[in-house]
C-alpha cells in the first residue's frame, strides 16, 4: 500500500482508558478531526463516532449492554456495535490494526499534541498543514451546524416522547373504558353484537355467546351475515343486492339503507358445528353507531327474545285457523267456484265438487291422486301447462292463470297461500260463466249464515250486499247500510294513505288484506281484520269487491295489554327501563340537533331494605307505590319519572335552562319522600338519595349518562343518605382510581405483591403473649403501598376477598407449621374474616382443607368476626360460626359495641373473644361515658364466660385504666406495632 494511502487511513491513539474494567481508547483518523471511540466486544474491537448522532454526548463512559448496543447516557438511544453502518471492526495485529474499511492502519502512542507527531520531510508538512487548516474551518462550520441540528432533533425527541406518554395514557383510559363496557354488556340479558364499519364483528356479549353456542374469540372479525338463516339472508339479499361499490354484510346494508332495522328471526349457528342452534324467534334490531364528529364507526345489533310472543299469536292463528275451516268446509258445499285445499309440499287436503268437475276428473280416482303437480303443474291434458307456477310459489304469493284443456274447455284459476304453510286453488269454468249478479245473489245466499262479515260494493265503493253479520257488527240494518258508501263504517282513525293503498291493490286486479279501525252506528270504534276480493264478470273486468272481515277488538286489546306491559312496571305502572333509555335516546337528539339540556337523575330510596326486612315485602310494595306517586307529583308532565328495579328510579328532565332547574327539583323530592308515608298503621320514615348527570355537558351516550348518575347517585349515598350529588371530574378519578385498584389487586397475588404482619396480644395482668392478629399488607409494583382500609372495601365490593382471605388464611398456617418445624410453640393466630366470607357456603370446607393441608391444630386458629357480618344474616351466621366451633377454631367478635345488634343474639353466638372496639379505648382516660361503656363490656363478657380483649391500646394510662376496669387481654401500638414473623418470634421470646 502506497504511503498516502497507509496515512489517510492510520488512526492516531489520542487517549487509552479503563472504563467498567475493559479498554476503551479515543483516536482520529491522520489529518481529519473526526474522533473516534474504539470498544472491545466478544473479543472483537469496534470503532464507533465518540458523540451520539443525536444528543451529541459523549459516549466514552456509554454502557454496553450483552447484546452489543452502546447506550446514550441521555436519551437511552441505542447504537447497535453489529448492525449500525456508522460503526466498523478493527483487529489488531502486533502494533497494527486492520479495518475492514480501511486496510493497514498503524498504531502509534499519541504524544501530549497531535502536532508533535513527526513527519516524513518539511514539504509534506506545509501541504499537509494547509490542508488542514482547511479542514479544521470547514470542520468547524460543519460542528456548528451539526450542533444546531442537534439542538432541533434534541427539540424533537422531547416532544415525541411527551407524545408518546400522552399516547399511553389515552391508551390506558381506552383499555378501562373498553373493559367498562364489556362489563355492561355482558350483564344485559340481551343479545347484542357490534361490528366495525366494514360490518366486521368486534364485540359479542355473554349473552348472544349463549345463544349461538359459540365463544366470542370464534365470531370475532367474521360477518353478522354468518348467524342469519337462509330464508332471512335470502330476504335481505333480495332487498339489499350486492353491487361493486359496498362489499359490507348483507345485514349491515339494510341497516344503512333504512337508517335502522328491525326483523323477526331465527338463529342458526355461524359455525356450521350444530344444525340447529335454536328454534326460539329474536326481534333483532339494528343501528349504526357514529363518532362524536358524525363520522360512521360501525353498528350495533341487539335481539329480544319473542318466542312467548310468538308461540301466543302461534296458538291464536291457530284457534282462527280451526273456525275458519268449519266455516270454509259449509262454504265449499255451497259455492259454484271450485276450490281445493294442498299442503306445503302440493298434497291435496280437501276439495269440492266443483273442483271435480273443473279439473274433469271423478271424485273417486280424484282421492287416488293428491298431488298439485299431477292436478296442475304436470297434467298433459292442459295445453298451456307452461304457464301454470309450481308448487313452492303459491306457499308464499298468491297467483292467478287460466289453463285451457285440450276438449275445449277454459279454467280460471286463483291461488293464495294459507296461514299453516299450504295453499288454496279456487277454480271457475269460465266457459259458460253466469253474470256478476248470480255470482254475486249465489254468494249473498252462501254466506247468510257465515259467522264473518260480508259485504260487496261494486266498484265505485257502494254497498249492494250485508249479510246479517254485518248488523251484528256494526248495528247497521241491511235497508240502512245497501246504497251507501262503504265508508259508512269508517272511524276516521285510519290514514288517508292507508285507505289510498288499499284502492290501489284491489284496483290492479289483486287481493288486498290488513286490519282497520271501524265504526259502530252508536259511534263505538272497533277493530276488524279485513280482506277485500275483486269479482269479474265474464270479460275478466273488475263488477265487485268482496270483503270478509273479523271482530279482533278483544285481540288488539290483548295485544296494548301487552305492549303495556312490556313498557311499564307493574306494580307502579311507571315506565321501565326500556322506556327510560329510548326517552334518553330523544333527549340526547334534542341536545345534538336543537341544543336544549336535559338532565338525569338516577335515585336510591334510603333504608328501604329495613321496611321489607321488619314489616315483609308486601309492606314494601305499598311503599314503592306511594314513593312512585310523590314522584309524579314533583316532576312536570314534560319529564319521564321511571322505575329501573328494586328501590331504583329514574327521572329525565327535559328542556332545562339551568343548573338550578335540576337543583330544585332534588331538593323537592327529598322534601317529598322525607315525609313519613303512612302503611297500614305504620308510619314509615325513609331517605333517597340522588345523583345528578347533565347532557350535553356530561356526554351524550345513555350507557356513560346512566354510568354518570349512578356513581354521583352512590356519592350522595355515601354522604348518610337524603342527599344529592351532581357528577364532575373529581367523581369520575375517585372511581377510576378505586378501579385501577382492583385491576391491580387481581394480580397482588401472582405477582408476590402480598404480606403479612402479626401484632401481638398480651395477658394484661402477667404480660405474657396470648396471641397475635395476622393483618394483611399490599405493596404494590404500579401503585406502591397500598393502604388496607382503601383496598380491603374494593375487594370486598368486587368478591375478590374470598380470595385473598383464602392467601391470608393458609399463609398464617403456613408460619405457625413453619415455627412448630423449628420448635417454636407459638401462641394462637387470629385471621379476620369479612362478611362475604362468613356467609361464603364453601367456607367450612376451606378451614379444614387449609388446617389438614399445613398439619396446624385447629386450637392454634382463631377466627374474628365483626358484629355487622353476624348480623347481615343472622340464621346462616350462627350456622356457620356454630360449624367453625365444632371444628374446634375460637372466635372472636371484633369492634363490639359498634354495631346495632341485640344482646340476645350475641349471647347466643358461639364466641370465645370479646373485642371492645379502639373508638371507646381512644377516649377512656377523657370522657366518664366510653369509661363506662367499657366497663359495661368488660361486665358483660365476664357474665357470659367470655374472655375480654381491647384493641387500640396507645398509652400507659389506657392499658392501666383497663387493667383496674378487670379487661383481661389487650393489643395495640403501645404493646407492640404490627410486625413480620421474624419480629414477632423474637418479640415471643423476649416477653417469655
Amino acid at each position: 500500500m502506497p504511503a498516502h494511502d497507509q496515512r489517510a487511513n492510520r488512526l492516531i491513539i489520542e487517549r487509552e482508558i479503563n472504563i467498567h474494567g475493559e479498554l476503551r481508547w479515543i483516536a482520529h483518523p491522520e489529518g481529519k478531526n473526526t474522533r473516534l471511540l474504539i470498544v472491545k466486544y466478544q473479543q472483537q474491537l469496534y470503532a464507533l463516532p465518540l458523540f451520539c448522532q443525536h444528543a451529541h454526548v459523549s459516549l466514552l463512559e456509554a454502557k454496553l449492554d450483552d447484546s452489543g448496543k452502546v447506550i446514550c447516557p441521555k436519551h437511552g438511544l441505542a447504537t447497535d456495535l453489529k448492525s449500525n453502518p456508522n460503526v466498523f471492526t478493527v483487529q489488531r495485529q502486533d502494533n497494527c490494526f486492520i479495518s475492514n474499511r480501511h486496510g493497514l492502519i498503524h498504531v502509534e502512542t499519541v504524544g501530549p499534541s497531535r502536532q508533535e507527531l513527526p513527519l516524513p520531510n518539511q514539504e509534506t508538512e506545509k501541504e499537509e498543514q494547509t490542508e488542514l487548516d482547511v479542514l479544521k474551518t470547514v470542520n468547524s462550520a460543519l460542528q456548528k451546524k451539526v450542533l444546531s441540528n442537534l439542538e432541533s432533533m434534541d427539540s424533537m425527541l422531547s416532544e415525541v416522547e411527551h407524545k408518546k406518554v400522552e399516547l399511553e395514557a389515552n391508551n390506558r383510559h381506552l383499555l378501562s373504558v373498553n373493559q367498562l363496557i364489556d362489563s355492561i354488556t355482558n350483564s344485559m340479558e340481551e343479545f347484542l353484537i357490534v361490528t366495525d364499519n366494514q360490518g366486521r364483528i368486534t364485540r359479542v356479549n355473554r349473552y348472544a355467546e349463549s345463544i349461538l353456542n359459540v365463544k366470542a374469540k370464534e365470531l370475532i372479525g367474521s360477518s353478522p351475515d354468518n348467524f342469519l338463516r337462509d330464508e332471512t339472508l335470502t330476504e335481505i339479499i333480495d332487498q339489499y343486492p350486492a353491487n361493486n361499490w359496498d362489499q359490507r354484510p348483507y345485514l349491515y346494508r339494510a341497516v344503512y339503507s333504512n337508517n335502522g332495522f328491525e326483523q323477526e328471526i331465527r338463529f342458526r349457528d355461524p359455525t356450521g358445528r350444530h344444525k340447529d342452534i335454536s328454534n326460539k324467534f329474536f326481534l333483532l334490531k339494528g343501528t349504526l353507531i357514529y363518532s362524536p364528529e358524525g363520522k360512521e364507526e360501525g353498528l350495533i345489533l341487539s335481539a329480544t327474545d319473542i318466542s312467548v310472543v310468538k308461540a301466543k299469536e302461534k296458538q291464536k292463528r291457530q284457534a282462527d285457523i280451526e273456525k275458519h275451516l268449519q266455516l270454509l268446509q259449509s262454504t265449499l258445499s255451497t259455492i259454484s267456484q271450485g276450490v281445493a285445499m294442498f299442503s306445503g309440499i302440493g298434497d291435496l287436503q280437501t276439495f269440492n265438487d266443483a273442483f271435480t268437475h273443473n279439473v274433469n276428473v271423478d271424485p273417486d280416482v280424484l282421492s287416488q291422486i293428491p298431488s298439485y303437480e299431477v292436478l296442475f303443474s304436470g297434467n298433459k291434458e292442459i295445453l298451456n301447462v307452461q304457464t301454470i307456477p309450481a308448487c313452492q310459489k303459491l306457499i308464499s304469493n298468491e297467483y292467478q292463470w287460466i289453463q285451457t284443456f285440450r276438449d275445449g274447455r277454459i279454467i280460471e284459476c286463483e291461488s293464495a297461500p294459507t296461514p299453516t304453510g299450504g295453499f288454496v286453488v279456487t277454480t271457475r269454468d269460465i266457459t259458460q260463466s253466469q253474470k256478476n249478479e248470480e255470482h254475486i245473489r249465489l254468494l249473498s245466499t252462501t254466506v247468510e249464515q257465515s259467522s264473518s262479515e260480508v259485504v260487496i260494493t261494486d266498484t265505485k265503493g257502494t254497498i249492494v250486499y250485508v249479510n246479517p253479520m254485518f248488523t251484528e257488527n256494526t248495528g247497521y240494518t241491511a235497508e240502512e247500510a245497501i246504497g251507501q258508501k262503504s265508508s259508512i263504517v269508517q272511524s276516521g282513525e285510519m290514514s288517508s294513505e292507508f285507505y289510498k293503498e288499499l284502492w290501489t291493490t284491489i284496483k290492479a286486479s289483486n287481493s288486498w288484506k290488513g286490519e282497520i279501525l271501524n265504526r259502530k252506528k252508536s259511534g263505538e270504534k272497533f277493530w276488524q281484520s279485513m280482506s277485500v276480493t275483486p269479482i269479474f264478470d265474464n270479460n275478466g273486468v273488475i263488477s265487485h269487491y268482496l270483503s270478509l272481515k273479523a271482530d279482533i277488538t278483544k285481540q288488539k286489546r290483548a295485544e296494548k295489554r301487552l305492549r303495556y306491559q312490556a313498557e311499564h312496571d307493574l306494580l307502579t305502572n311507571l315506565p321501565n327501563r326500556s322506556v327510560l333509555l329510548h326517552q334518553l335516546e330523544d333527549s340526547i337528539v334534542e341536545a345534538k340537533e336543537n341544543h336544549k339540556a336535559s338532565a338525569v337523575l338516577f335515585m336510591d330510596l334510603d333504608n328501604f331494605k329495613d321496611v321489607n326486612d321488619t314489616l315483609g315485602h308486601l309492606s314494601g310494595d305499598i311503599l314503592l307505590k306511594h314513593v312512585a306517586r310523590r314522584l309524579e307529583l314533583c316532576s312536570k308532565p314534560t319529564d319521564l319519572v321511571a322505575r329501573l328495579g328494586g328501590d331504583e328510579f329514574a327521572i329525565v328532565q327535559n328542556n332545562i335552562t339551568c343548573l338550578d332547574d335540576p337543583k330544585h327539583l332534588a331538593e323537592q323530592i327529598i322534601s317529598s319522600i322525607t315525609q313519613p308515608f303512612k302503611v297500614d298503621d305504620h308510619l314509615l320514615h325513609i331517605g333517597i338519595s340522588i345523583g345528578i348527570t347533565l347532557l350535553p355537558s356530561d356526554g351524550l351516550d345513555t350507557g356513560i349518562l346512566l354510568q354518570n348518575a349512578d356513581m354521583a347517585m352512590y356519592e350522595a349515598k355515601g354522604v348518610s343518605g337524603s342527599h344529592y350529588h351532581f357528577f364532575d371530574l373529581e367523581l369520575q378519578k375517585s372511581i377510576q382510581h378505586k378501579r385501577t385498584i382492583e385491576t391491580h389487586l387481581h394480580n397482588a397475588i401472582e405477582h408476590d405483591e402480598l404480606s403479612l404482619l402479626f401484632q401481638p396480644k398480651i395477658d394484661i395482668q402477667s404480660g405474657m403473649v396470648v396471641g397475635a392478629e395476622a393483618l394483611l399488607r399490599w405493596h404494590s409494583k404500579e401503585l406502591g403501598q397500598v393502604s388496607p382500609a382503601e383496598f380491603i372495601p374494593i375487594a370486598e365490593r368486587s368478591g375478590l376477598i374470598i380470595k385473598l382471605g383464602a392467601w391470608v388464611l393458609n399463609n398464617t398456617l403456613k408460619h405457625i407449621s413453619a415455627w412448630s418445624k423449628v420448635n417454636i410453640d407459638a401462641p394462637k393466630i387470629a385471621v379476620n374474616l369479612s362478611t362475604i366470607q362468613l356467609l361464603d357456603v364453601n367456607l367450612i370446607t376451606d378451614i379444614k382443607e387449609a388446617l389438614a393441608a399445613h398439619h396446624v391444630p385447629a386450637h392454634k386458629l382463631e377466627l374474628e368476626i365483626t358484629e355487622t357480618a353476624a348480623m347481615s344474616d343472622p340464621e346462616l351466621s350462627q350456622a356457620q360460626l356454630e360449624a367453625i366451633k365444632g371444628i374446634g377454631v375460637s372466635i372472636a367478635l371484633d369492634d363490639f359495641g359498634t354495631g346495632y345488634s341485640s344482646l340476645s343474639y350475641l349471647a347466643s353466638l358461639p364466641v370465645d373473644r370479646i373485642k371492645i372496639d379502639r373508638s371507646f379505648v381512644n377516649d377512656i382516660q377523657f370522657t366518664n361515658q366510653s369509661k363506662a361503656i367499657i366497663e359495661s363490656i368488660i361486665h358483660l363478657g365476664i357474665i357470659m364466660g367470655k374472655i375480654v380483649i381491647a384493641e387500640g391500646v396507645e398509652e400507659k394510662e389506657q392499658l392501666s385504666l383497663l387493667q383496674s376496669l378487670g379487661c383481661h387481654e389487650v393489643q395495640g401500638y403501645y404493646i407492640s406495632k404490627p410486625i413480620t414473623a421474624d419480629e414477632f418470634i423474637h418479640f415471643l421470646n423476649n416477653k417469655e
